[in-house]
């Protein structure tokens, strides 16, 4: 049984709400959290994350492909990854790694000629994704390499192929020259429905060029904002959701990864703190989640999970008063981090703070830098994007952030539910 299904049946409360998803920002098309499958390569004995073709150690192909489902953080849940080579006398490997602190995709080549790399998403099945719900306008895409790095210069062509509905699919262009945000507008694909995209394939074509490497960095992503050509710069992901919370024993049902407070069978616990270190996707590797019920006779719970690849952390109420949910990062140790390409903290609810009766939520970030410390204040009241400008924060420097804590105060409301969608991020843009 899934934890739902186990708190459920331990307890007379459900809580874990039936969120309605209609919204969904900076939805991943691929995390990258999902590694490739393990195999050999020849000559070696260890098993590894890896695509590979040409010649390696006597053994030769043209072609490698994978084709998985199942995937956690993949649209659809389902990946499938070719690897071409342009000479089967060279190797060329695909490889899942992580780098900068991000998970990655890794394309390596020796001296000859390169190859292709094509990425699918929907190629077994429709995906009956809504890419543009939550105000997306276009695809992004993060790359470091050594395209610029001698000369020849070693351009990487891409594509990107959308299909929706029975319309032909439709393809745009870009040539990666250099390390960098690249982004592609939904408008360049005319005709396609966004609200129901059913096919995307991203083809990186090396194929005309030799000894070209390079690294995906942070997964392929839709984004709300398009910032100026050449000058664009990635979202800083405070937390991607992606490290799970640690395990609690749930009277009665045994241990979930889950954080929980109130009361269950019979079992009372005020408040749950967690401190978790060495995370990956937490800012500084550190996260301090901590609830409180506001009432003993209610249950409330923090757990994390995803929808359609997207990584959320979900907060759920019984029908009395609810309580606190606050998320710190540089509790344990200063982040020391550079935040001074963002403009804005940013993230996505999705929940029933708009029913009947509204049940709105106080959102409070704190900012420290140095000795200094200031704190703004938002309410929510409804799904949809929130942010908060750097500029709510004065005489902060965000070139050396030390802590962020966003307090949700559900204290004052009852039986409210939602979802953070996404992660936490600090912004490069703001639509």
């Amino acid at each position: 049984m899934n934890t739902r299904t186990i708190l459920c049946a331990a307890s007379s409360l459900c809580v874990i709400a039936s969120l309605s998803g209609s919204a969904r920002a900076e939805r991943f098309i691929d995390t990258f959290a999902a590694p490739l499958p393990q195999q050999v390569l020849p000559g070696t004995s260890s098993p590894a994350p890896v695509l590979w073709t040409g010649t390696e150690n006597g053994g030769a192909r043209w072609q490698d492909h994978a084709s998985q489902s199942g995937l956690s953080g993949v649209i659809g849940g389902a990946r499938d990854t070719t690897l071409m080579a342009s000479t089967v006398g060279n190797l060329v490997t695909l490889s899942s790694t992580q780098a900068s602190g991000k998970r990655a995709l890794s394309y390596a080549t020796g001296y000859g000629g390169s190859g292709r790399l094509l990425l699918e998403y929907g190629a077994d099945r429709d995906l009956n994704a809504n890419l543009s719900g939550d105000g997306s306008v276009a695809f992004e895409l993060e790359i470091a390499g050594d395209m610029d790095d001698a000369l020849p210069h070693r351009p990487v062509a891409l594509t990107v192929t959308v299909a929706s509905g029975g319309a032909p699919p439709r393809a745009a262009h870009a040539t990666l020259t250099e390390d960098g945000v690249y982004q592609i507008p939904f408008a360049s694909f005319p005709g396609v429905n966004f609200a129901d995209v059913d096919y995307v394939s991203l083809d990186f074509d090396a194929s005309q060029v030799s000894a070209v490497d390079y690294t995906l960095l942070g997964g392929i992503r839709t984004t709300r904002c398009i910032q100026p050509s050449g000058s664009a710069v990635a979202d800083i992901v405070l937390d991607a959701f992606s490290a799970p919370l640690p395990l609690r024993a749930i009277p009665g049902a045994g241990q979930f990864p889950i954080l929980w407070a109130g009361t269950l069978n019979g079992t009372v616990k005020p408040s749950d703190t967690a401190s978790q270190s060495s995370l990956f996707g937490a800012i500084g590797g550190q996260r301090e989640t901590r609830v409180v019920a506001s009432s003993l006779s209610n249950f409330i719970t923090a757990t994390m999970s995803e929808a359609n690849g997207t990584p959320e952390l979900s907060y759920a109420t019984g029908t009395t008063t609810s309580g606190t949910l606050r998320l710190t990062y540089g509790a344990q140790a200063p982040l020391n981090a550079d935040l001074s390409p963002a403009v804005a903290f940013e993230l996505e609810l999705d929940g029933d703070l708009d029913s009947s009766p509204p049940r709105p939520v106080p959102l409070t970030v704190t900012v420290v830098s140095g000795l200094t410390s200031r704190s703004a204040t938002v309410t929510l009241v409804n799904d949809g994007m929130v942010y908060v400008p750097f500029s709510r924060f004065p005489q902060i420097d965000f070139r050396d952030v030390d802590r962020v804590t966003l307090l949700f105060n559900a204290s004052q409301v009852e039986a409210v539910d939602f979802s953070l969608i996404g992660g936490v991020r600090a912004a490069a843009c703001v639509p």
